[in-house]
């Protein structure tokens, strides 16, 4: 198999967010593992994320149970349905903390700002001819509220594979799989390709208690 091409530390940094910023509409299976550093995890999320340009995303939850996570562009709503609440945030509150995972870009692009940026070896599980890993390391680990940043990025198309976040001895594990990914163009060509009316709209359920956090 023909060599990819070497990229630096900053070169798939680049390459990721403007690859991010491209995207018109964006699908993947999430696995999101939270837990203590170097222990068994104490809680697993997974379901179905689509997002598209403007803060707007949109993730399904299957487990541990049914719930809905869904950001407008303006507010971010978290449905809990076995207890019928509704958290409502500011999604630009949220996303400038760095703890929005609905859009990657934001995200990374956070914790870059002071943070020492090299690769690292790809590991067991992930190709090296098509897979990178990037590794952000805070420059004042004592101001930036996070321990380091790994990054698996596909190569072929720049997108995130997979996510660990080390925060005050906790970690967050965020696999993507089965992506796909639109741009403008191509939503152009195939109008049915683009995401249904009102997916990304929200209206509290009926006798559901709505909770405004930033209030």
């Amino acid at each position: 198999a023909a060599k990819q091409p070497k990229y630096t530390a900053s070169q798939v940094f680049d390459h990721l967010l403007a690859a991010q910023a491209a995207q018109a509409f964006y699908q993947a299976e999430v696995s999101k593992a939270e837990g203590p550093v170097g222990k068994t995890p104490a809680s697993v999320t997974t379901g179905l994320l689509q997002t598209a340009p403007g803060a707007k995303a949109r993730m399904d939850i299957r487990e541990p149970s049914p719930g809905l996570v869904l950001c407008d562009g303006t507010a971010l709503w978290v449905e809990l349905g076995a207890v019928q609440q509704v958290m409502k945030y500011d999604a630009t509150r949220m996303i400038a903390s760095g703890n929005f995972f609905l859009d990657l870009a934001s995200s990374v692009r956070h914790y870059s700002s002071a943070a020492y940026k090299r690769l690292i070896v790809v590991g067991k599980g992930f190709d090296p001819q098509t897979v990178t890993a990037l590794e952000l390391l805070p420059k004042k680990p004592e101001e930036a509220g996070f321990t380091r940043m790994r990054v698996w990025v596909d190569m072929d198309r720049w997108t995130v594979l997979r996510v660990l976040l080390d925060m005050g001895g906790n970690r967050s594990d965020v696999s993507f799989s089965h992506i796909k990914i639109w741009d403008a163009a191509q939503l152009k060509r195939d109008p049915s390709l683009a995401p249904a009316k009102g997916l990304f709209s929200y209206k509290p359920p009926k006798g559901f208690e709505v909770f405004d956090l930033d209030q």
